[in-house]
């Protein structure tokens, strides 16, 4: 079994604000997967008050990993988070409570720059791409053209990640507009719901952090968009 320690030292009065975000995130996300054995929130100590500690155990390194992605040894924490943190170091430990990975500790200002760099990432890999094109509407054959649908998807999920204006997305992704039309054409056609899943199954666990936070703001709640419209 593999032991992972989670502790934050927690800006003065931001504990309650704190384990919100984490039971409304990321500790719903590592119960569902298959191979955690137990999580723990500790409690509290008198001397320590802004310290929070999250212990978690996996079955196995490979469970480990399943979860927390290539990058399994470094500290994973929810978009959110990091405006209510001091510092944060995670250790992980074997059943003999030997080092399986050296411990990694950040400050404030690294988990600033790490959350910004996750919610920014929208683009697709390539084997994200070919997860999901298959899934897409065939392309009309007559007819004006469609717009690249890998950047309009792409665009799509830049604007339910940021929360920004359609006008307002990078013209990079193509035409606000037609992200917005697309998207609208994909929850009313059912493509929407099968591409979700399929993307959120190749996030690691940084990612579906990030996305999570997402759907705790309403920016993003695709099965039931498409099923209101469906009634």
């Amino acid at each position: 079994m593999i032991l992972r320690i989670f502790r934050a030292h927690l800006k003065p009065g931001m504990r309650d604000a704190f384990t919100q975000l984490c039971e409304e995130s990321s500790i719903p996300l590592m119960r569902k997967e298959p191979g955690l054995v137990t999580l723990l929130v500790g409690k509290p100590l008198p001397e320590r008050p802004e310290e929070f500690v999250l212990v978690s155990v996996w079955r196995d390194l490979p469970s480990l990993k399943a979860y927390a992605g290539e990058h399994w040894e470094e500290i994973v924490i929810v978009p959110g988070e990091a405006e209510l943190i001091e510092s944060a170091s995670v250790s992980n430990y074997d059943e003999m409570f030997h080092d399986v990975s050296r411990p990694q500790t950040l400050l404030a200002d690294s988990l600033a720059e790490w959350e910004m760099h996750v919610q920014e990432q929208v683009n697709l890999s390539d084997a994200q791409w070919e997860r999901i094109q298959p899934l897409l509407p065939p392309a009309r054959r007559e007819g004006r053209p469609r717009a690249n649908e890998r950047k309009t998807l792409e665009g799509i999920l830049y604007q339910l990640r940021t929360g920004c204006r359609w006008q307002d997305v990078p013209t990079g992704y193509g035409s606000g507009v037609t992200c917005w039309r697309r998207l609208t054409q994909w929850e009313l056609d059912g493509t929407w719901e099968r591409i979700w899943p399929v993307l959120v199954a190749t996030l690691d666990a940084a990612g579906r952090v990030a996305w999570a936070r997402a759907f705790l703001q309403g920016t993003i709640v695709p099965v039931r968009r498409n099923s209101r419209r469906a009634e």
